[in-house]
């Protein structure tokens, strides 16, 4: 009897290890692993988003969803500020399916890859080779539109322009680009100063180039210092303190020089700030804007505002 109970519990016990085993199983389908990767992507954790689609592509390789979790991958580097991962990725998707309708995409990211490298020729390149591959399509339209960024960057202006007017109006991007166009129009009437200017000046009379560009503060410094210096030179030589005085005079060729060096870089200076600030008030303006598209053959009024 004791014999009949211990082989039942026996039997019981190992019928509720293999249903434990059983129901610790869990089967990954193709649905269930790209979607941990577009969890892990929207989450913003795009490294984690790599390793997920990447580990779909090595259970699931001949999948109809290989060419996305491939484009997936490269966003995701691209997201994460990684430009020469994302360039691999998107040289990886446009080898294994040239034909696939993220290939455009894909070429549009590699232009922008390349624009967050300061590689402009190579941004253009890629972006009209997007447009070449997909005429009329969004894809093509951002690439007009990052084209015309790639000339705005490298301030290009007329150039930028002509890009930026390039952009259609069936686009979505056209208010923007329209808006940046007479932006670029208009930036020859920034107010600059002349660096030589500001350099003769400052070799006239100290402190004078500083003036120019409206560096109060500096101009005055420099005008003391150097009278100062001059002033000991002058008494030095006068009293016959020759070593005083040559001495006053070696420092004083470097404030002098100083002085024309300071001037001229001033007057880059007052160029650069005046630039940003209209740039700056133009990407403010971008954030909201009026204006008409066209869609089929109906125009119809846009706003659009940006926060």
């Amino acid at each position: 009897m004791a014999r009949t109970i211990l082989l039942a519990s026996l039997l019981l016990l190992l019928a509720g290890g293999a249903r434990a085993e059983e129901e610790g199983k869990r089967i990954i389908d193709e649905k269930t692993q790209m979607g941990l990767g577009d969890y892990f992507f929207e989450d913003g954790d795009y490294y984690r988003a790599i390793t997920e689609y990447k580990r779909f592509l090595f259970f699931f390789p001949a999948s109809l969803r290989a060419e996305e979790a491939r484009w997936k991958i490269a966003s995701s580097y691209f997201q994460g500020k990684k430009w020469d991962q994302a360039l691999s990725a998107a040289d990886e998707l446009l080898k294994w399916h040239p034909s696939s309708p993220w290939a455009a995409e894909a070429m549009l990211l590699k232009g922008r890859c390349w624009l967050e490298k300061k590689e402009f020729s190579q941004a253009r390149h890629h972006f009209s080779r997007a447009k070449e591959m997909a005429p009329g399509f969004p894809a093509a339209q951002e690439a007009q539109w990052q084209s015309a960024v790639s000339y705005l960057q490298e301030e290009r202006w007329k150039e930028a322009a002509a890009e930026f007017r390039k952009v259609g109006p069936e686009s979505r991007l056209y208010p923007r680009a329209e808006h940046w166009a007479r932006g670029m129009d208009r930036i020859e009437e920034i107010p600059q100063k002349s660096p030589a200017t500001a350099g003769v000046l400052a070799a006239v009379l100290p402190g004078a180039g500083h003036l120019y560009d409206e560096r109060y503060r500096d101009a005055g410094i420099a005008f003391l210092l150097n009278a100062a210096f001059i002033w000991g030179m002058v008494e030095s030589f006068e009293h016959e303190n020759y070593v005083v005085g040559g001495i006053l005079t070696f420092f004083e060729l470097g404030w002098y020089s100083g002085n024309i060096y300071s001037a001229v870089s001033g007057a880059h200076k007052y160029n650069r700030k005046k630039k940003k600030e209209y740039l700056d008030l133009l990407e403010k303006e971008d954030r909201f804007a009026v204006g008409i598209t066209i869609q089929g053959k109906q125009p119809f009024l846009s706003f659009r505002y940006v926060y």
